[in-house]
């Protein structure tokens, strides 16, 4: 299963029936697709966490997605907009690009070297699974010295696409997202047994 080429990436998205193509919008300029990789450029919604009104994220408490929700902030930017993402701090963007996967590739996103060479890194290498349709959620952490102004349009990110035997549907969590989505964590199958006998961990 080998990763697909400038050549491989570009027939994919120009070729075949419409069911079956890469898809990845808007593509700003040709020049984000390199060698082996599609730049990602961030888009203008983030989420944030007001940490100091949480004392623990436990995805075992029966009210763990009430809580996420009701903690959590959204911000959006306009163009031209800047985030400041200060040391130690951690935060949830997008990608600006739409991406719909064919059920025979899959893809993961890595940062981008020139971004994490001060501090700016992918929290996780997030895998993308075939037939998966919205943007990317981009778990963005600063672990630098100085504050990073993040605009709404640059290039952040890096996705690699890799062929893989064909499944019959998409069988993630996250159904077509249009905005950076919080985990959910607490559908876990198995966390139910985990948290003991009488249902709380501990």
């Amino acid at each position: 299963m080998s990763i697909l080429s400038k050549e491989e990436i570009i027939a994919r998205m120009d070729e075949g029936p419409l069911k079956d193509r890469l898809v990845i919008t808007p593509l700003l300029n040709r020049s984000q697709i390199g060698g082996v990789s599609v730049d990602l450029r961030l888009g203008f919604s983030f989420i944030l966490l007001n940490r100091g009104n949480i004392l623990a994220i436990d995805p075992m408490e029966s009210n763990a997605q009430s809580m996420l929700e009701k903690y959590q902030q959204r911000i959006t930017l306009s163009r031209g907009g800047v985030f400041h993402l200060h040391p130690g701090e951690f935060v949830l963007g997008a990608s600006l690009e739409y991406i719909a996967l064919p059920l025979n590739l899959t893809a993961h996103v890595t940062s981008r070297s020139s971004w994490g060479r001060v501090g700016l890194v992918i929290a996780t290498a997030i895998s993308v699974a075939p037939g998966f349709r919205g943007v990317i959620t981009l778990e963005l952490a600063n672990v630098g010295v100085a504050p990073l102004a993040l605009r709404p349009g640059v290039r952040v990110a890096q996705i690699i696409f890799t062929w893989t035997k064909p499944t019959h549907s998409y069988a993630g969590r996250y159904t077509c997202p249009t905005a950076p989505e919080f985990g959910k964590i607490h559908l876990d199958p198995d966390l139910k047994f985990w948290s003991g006998p009488s249902g709380h961990a501990g």
